[in-house]
């Protein structure tokens, strides 16, 4: 393939000061926009960015190349998770081959209905640029809609009224080419594409089907453009830490905190060092995410220094980094046996909220729309994450990690499970919630805050009736996963279940926020985590479930950590009587010192006595 050549914007001459982008805008059909135009059109970032920047290198970055299988899946990170109230359903889901995760065509997810759910929180590009792949039916939509172009200024806007909110709201009402320009500071965009009909064509104007529902149209502040019809965008090179947070904050609802001031803050950060510091990229966007092991991944040893260790320890080489990069302080760790850190990662004592006696729920911007207007306020709205987790990952290590238990219907013959789209399902659950008299009123309010409504054993069998009337051919079981467990009808009235690795939780591990040596597990003592009530090895984990279970679902934390959960409580144990069992130690010793010193002072004796006798 043709190589193709470095562009203006791609070539670095040292100079460390920010550009002045005062540039053509220019739509999605490379013509340039001026503020007499009609209709007018809202800027591309590819066409408008392109002519600078190569377009299709940053296409291969992190946050947008989830779509090329050519790409390292990397270590498990947070996935993407389908939602639906009404049906109790939360399936983790990813375009990375992340073990636990489903493919979105897998749960009935095409690019533009995976941008429905989820495209208020994706920077452009990847699936919003994939139509082409959705079926027939769809491309009509697609051309009214347009590409969803890579948003550049989702993360290098530097204006402070540069909107990410109205970027989502822009996004769920499918107006994709509209949606990077309606979150300037300088653009508004009014209508929406979703209510268009088919045949609508957005060059000619009008009005569709619904007068209600207008078409999108954009409205310029005249004033941002220049006597040569340029405009100004102001951009930055290095990244707020705002820009990072509207995608990648979360919010832990604990028993004994409920302000987000009584959380710690992550050390780094009020240091003064930025998201990008650590999280590092080139021009071709490929950001390095910092964990171990990503290095031979990205085949750039560079990334080592950018792990915990990379910062914190030497190099066994003592080439590739040292130790106190930036000022970081080097630890010691006296006395701390070495199998902690061939066991344990160092986010294991170092990251999150200091763990309590069960985990925490924790709500995620990605997973609940955190920072999008509308979104459900509720601490308990699905879907339900739990957090931290200590736990095993790949390399075998125990980490800090976010957990999700899947929730589906589905259909189950032999070991093989065929999920049901919840859409099928929902118009049956909403049938069963009102003509319960005793719980309407409460499930439905559940579900106007985003909380899963609640389902008796009955309710749950009499559902499985109305699924094996949809199609009586099919003599498949109809079931329910939730809670790490299959369940199926036992009789008319009760449920029996069974496992299967399908209903297994699926684990992310995360890093922050950091707390400083002082505040980590293990500063006051090994009973941080070796005591019979500590949380790091005997916390527990409620399994949410929409199901009236007689006796609620509940996991230990040791579970996820070994095997073996005998010894770990006989090694607590042994915490109860090591302080007495020092002072016999030391009383042993004194004992013996004693028997020492006498029989020394009886050899002395001895000897004296031979050498006083002796003739000389």
């Amino acid at each position: 393939a043709q190589i193709e050549p470095a562009k203006l914007g791609d070539i670095a001459d040292g100079n460390r000061s920010v550009p002045v982008h005062r540039i053509d805008m220019i739509d999605a059909d490379s013509a340039k926009i001026r503020p007499g135009d009609q209709p007018l059109m809202p800027f591309s970032t590819k066409n408008t960015c392109d002519p600078c920047h190569s377009y299709a290198t940053i296409n291969q970055g992190l946050h947008f190349n989830s779509l090329d299988e050519t790409v390292p899946a990397g270590r498990p990170g947070e996935p993407w998770i389908r939602v639906d109230y009404a049906t109790a359903t939360q399936i983790p889901v990813s375009y990375r081959a992340w073990k636990g995760t489903w493919r979105p065509s897998a749960v009935n997810l095409t690019h533009m209905s995976f941008l429905d759910h989820f495209g208020r929180h994706l920077p452009g590009g990847g699936p919003g640029e994939a139509g082409a792949q959705d079926p027939p039916e769809l491309i009509m939509r697609w051309l009214i809609s347009g590409d969803l172009e890579i948003n550049c200024m989702s993360c290098h806007a530097g204006h402070p009224e540069h909107d990410q909110s109205e970027y989502a709201a822009q996004v769920m009402r499918q107006n994709y080419r509209w949606a990077a320009t309606a979150s300037s500071e300088f653009a508004q965009v009014h209508g929406t594409a979703k209510s268009l009909p088919d045949y609508y064509d957005i060059y000619s104007g009008g009005v569709g089907d619904d007068p209600q529902s207008p078409p999108p149209s954009v409205e310029y502040d005249n004033g941002i453009f220049n006597s040569q019809n340029k405009v100004f965008y102001d951009l930055v090179r290095d990244i707020p830490d705002q820009r990072c947070y509207f995608c990648h904050s979360a919010k832990y609802n604990s028993q004994s905190k409920s302000e987000r001031w009584h959380f710690e803050e992550d050390v780094h950060l009020k240091s003064g060092i930025r998201c990008v510091d650590c999280h590092r990229h080139g021009l071709d966007h490929k950001m390095v995410r910092g964990y171990e092991g990503e290095a031979e991944e990205l085949k750039d040893p560079h990334a080592i220094a950018l792990t915990c260790e990379g910062c914190h320890l030497p190099a066994e080489d003592d080439n590739s980094y040292i130790a106190g990069r930036l000022g970081a302080p080097v630890p010691v760790h006296k006395g701390l046996p070495v199998i902690h850190f061939e066991k344990m990662s160092c986010t294991a004592c170092h990251s999150g909220p200091v763990p309590e006696e069960w985990a925490m729920p924790v709500k995620t911007s990605r997973s609940h729309a955190l920072g999008v207007h509308g979104a459900p306020k509720d601490s308990n709205a699905a879907p339900y994450i739990v957090a931290p987790v200590f736990a095993q990952a790949g390399d075998g290590k125990i980490y800090p990690q976010k957990m999700i238990y899947p929730a589906f219907w589905a259909r189950l013959v032999g070991d093989e499970l065929d999920l049901i789209d919840p859409r099928i399902i929902q118009p049956l659950a909403m049938q069963i919630i009102q003509s319960d008299t005793l719980t309407d009123s409460l499930n439905i309010d559940r579900l106007s805050r985003g909380v899963w409504p609640r389902f008796s054993e009955k309710q749950v069998v009499t559902l499985f009736h109305e699924i094996a009337q949809l199609d009586s051919n099919d003599k498949r079981m109809p079931v329910y996963v939730t809670g790490g467990k299959v369940f199926f009808a036992a009789d008319s009235a009760h449920l029996d279940s069974k496992t299967h690795p399908l209903a297994e939780p699926y684990k992310w591990p995360f890093a922050h926020a950091v707390r400083p040596a002082s505040q980590s597990l293990g500063a006051k003592s090994c009973n941080d985590c070796h005591s019979l009530d500590a949380p790091f090895q005997f916390g527990k984990i409620k399994i949410h479930t929409a199901l009236d279970l007689k006796e609620p679902l509940t996991r230990s934390m040791l579970g996820f950590q070994m095997d073996d959960v005998l010894y770990p409580r006989l090694f607590a144990l042994s915490f109860l009587v090591r302080p007495w069992l020092k002072l016999f130690l030391g009383a042993c010793l004194v004992v013996l010192l004693i028997i020492i010193s006498v029989f020394i002072l009886k050899g002395a004796d001895r000897l004296l006595k031979i050498v006083g006798t002796k003739k000389w």
